[in-house]
């Protein structure tokens, strides 16, 4: 336990600096290095979310919300794979609130999500936040945080107020141990955990 904890405050240390002035410069020469894997990192989670973000409004506009749901369940993990072997890297959307436990962070990602949602809680605006960690030689993590948009609330937001009972029926049959619901547009939904070995 104290070396999750230890590991967690390195993390979170790691990632308030990273956030504050950039990349690490302890090692220079990984310094430019990191500088370009952030900037893939930025034009990857983008695409990510503008293909992912388009075909829901899709699904949305063509079927409402269980139609969408539909469509989440079966497609979203084949897309962020295909979206993966296109750039050679692994992507993965990770939330602490997840729907689909596939989506549920480990340690590492825990440790900078935390991190992600401190500064939000400390009245950061996190739409330009985002690190990048070396892991070993020659792996190295991308996160950026995902922020909920307005569109989602019908699936993401308050039950029983953008979330219409009906609609949160719908989401426990596809998603039994549904743990994302409860957000307004702007708040920490998830992250973008985007591996480059």
């Amino acid at each position: 336990m104290n070396k999750i904890y230890t590991l967690s405050i390195l993390l979170l240390l790691t990632l308030y600096t990273a956030c504050q002035t950039g990349p690490s410069t302890e090692n220079t020469a990984t310094a430019p290095a990191l500088d370009s894997i952030r900037a893939e990192g930025r034009v990857i989670a983008k695409a990510s979310f503008e293909a992912l973000s388009q075909k829901l409004t899709q699904a949305l506009e063509t079927g409402g919300v269980p139609h969408a749901l539909q469509f989440c369940h079966a497609n979203a993990d084949p897309l962020t794979d295909s979206l993966s072997a296109k750039y050679g890297v692994r992507i993965r959307r990770i939330a602490k609130q997840y729907r689909n436990p596939n989506n549920a962070p480990d340690a590492q990602e825990r440790a900078l999500f935390d991190g992600f949602a401190a500064m939000k809680t400390g009245g950061r605006d996190l739409k330009t936040v985002d690190t990048a960690l070396v892991l070993a030689p020659g792996r190295i993590l991308f996160a950026k945080p995902i922020l909920l948009q307005p569109q989602c609330v019908a699936c993401h937001g308050k039950v029983g107020e953008t979330v219409t009972a009906e609609n949160y029926r719908e989401i426990q049959k596809q998603y039994p141990g549904d743990r994302a619901v409860g957000f307004k547009p702007g708040d920490l939904r998830g992250m973008w955990a985007i591996y480059f070995e």
